[in-house]
């Protein structure tokens, strides 16, 4: 976003540089700033985020990668009162431009993978040095990431095409390879850009595994974010084969539901956070090659190498169709395929996208 005007103050020693915008998306309007480094900002939009950066002095570089200030929430009132005790800078960040199909997720800490007691945790990745070790990792700024997987409507009115096998408008996407679904946001962000949809410096693409499963978690540490269970009738999978923590994982039900196709996306209920349809009805692309956990922290992981001599690009959320039924919609579930690949499993691989800003 470029900054319309230039607001200078000197503390003391301490020479404070505050950046006010004016755009089409965002309007930020400084009040005042006190000797102990009290920002008060005011003129946001209610409910959504602001960033707030930070530099060694007014020269810069002027940066946002502290966890706690890259998305400050936005009060009932417009504003946002930080306090830091040196050269900071605040920008708003742009209202949700499709509030229909996309939900804000706030920069925050979660436990990624499962822990040594989740029944049936997929011993067969192990032979590939893939597994679900759990480790804390720190998504440092927010996103959009989209509350319904990608519908055929939706990627025929960008790409003009439609791979599916199930038809219907509503229905997700299906039947395509990661390159597809890469090239499809690729598109999205040209189109939308022209169209001055997007907010400045913004993108879509594929998440990250690490912004999935956060997204899917929605604040949950339990197998599903539903809980520790998943029954038919909960969400689209193979309902004859149902899971639950207490009875020891797989559990057998002859009369559950196995629709053997995809439904209407948000035919189930939603997480949390308002998002549809992360435990089955199609595997979703992520960016990531698959690779092995850390058991260290890390922020903001992205794996853009291969480095596990696996060539092949995640997948998550299970499936209407898959024999394991509820035991790979866990939310730490783990799948990967080659990226050239739609897999013979035809309607089985989809996605959804997300929205964000770049890392610098």
């Amino acid at each position: 976003m470029k900054s319309a005007k230039q607001y200078w103050l000197a503390a003391g020693l301490a020479a404070v540089s505050l950046a006010g915008t004016r755009n089409a998306n965002c309007q930020v309007v400084i009040n005042s700033l006190s000797t102990n480094g009290e920002l008060a900002a005011t003129g946001l939009e209610p409910g959504t985020m602001a960033s707030v950066e930070w530099a060694p002095s007014v020269e810069g570089p002027w940066s946002s990668d502290w966890a706690e200030l890259g998305a400050v929430p936005v009060q009932a009132d417009g504003s946002i009162r930080p306090t830091v005790p040196m050269v900071y800078r605040v920008r708003g960040i742009a209202a949700n431009p499709d509030p229909e199909r996309l939900v804000w997720i706030q920069a925050g800490t979660f436990t990624m993978g499962s822990p040594a007691s989740e029944p049936e945790r997929e011993p067969f990745l192990q032979e590939y040095g893939i597994d679900e070790t759990q480790h804390e990792v720190t998504l440092s700024q927010g996103f959009w990431i989209g509350r319904y997987e990608v519908t055929q409507e939706e990627y025929l009115a960008v790409t003009g095409t439609n791979p599916s096998s199930f038809a219907g408008d509503n229905l997700p996407v299906e039947n395509l390879n990661w390159y597809d679904a890469n090239s499809y946001c690729q598109q999205l962000t040209q189109q939308e850009q022209t169209a001055g949809r997007l907010p400045d410096g913004y993108v879509y693409r594929l998440p990250t595994e690490a912004e999935w499963e956060y997204a899917c978690r929605a604040g949950t540490t339990t197998t599903f974010h539903y809980g520790d269970e998943l029954r038919s009738g909960m969400a689209n999978f193979r309902g004859t084969v149902e899971y639950s923590v207490s009875a020891g994982g797989t559990v057998s039900n002859p009369s559950g539901i196995a629709l053997e196709r995809t439904t209407a996306v948000g035919s189930y209920a939603p997480n949390a956070w308002g998002i549809y349809d992360m435990h089955g009805n199609v595997w979703e692309w992520c960016s990531d090659w698959v690779t092995p956990y850390p058991t260290a922290p890390v922020t903001d992981p992205e794996h853009s190498d291969q480095v596990s001599g696996v060539p092949a690009k995640v997948l998550r959320g299970g499936n209407w169709k898959g024999q394991a039924g509820a035991r790979s919609c866990r939310s730490a579930h783990r799948n990967f395929w080659v990226p050239e690949s739609n897999n013979n499993w035809a309607g089985n691989y989809g996605f959804r996208v997300v929205l964000v800003r770049p890392l610098q």
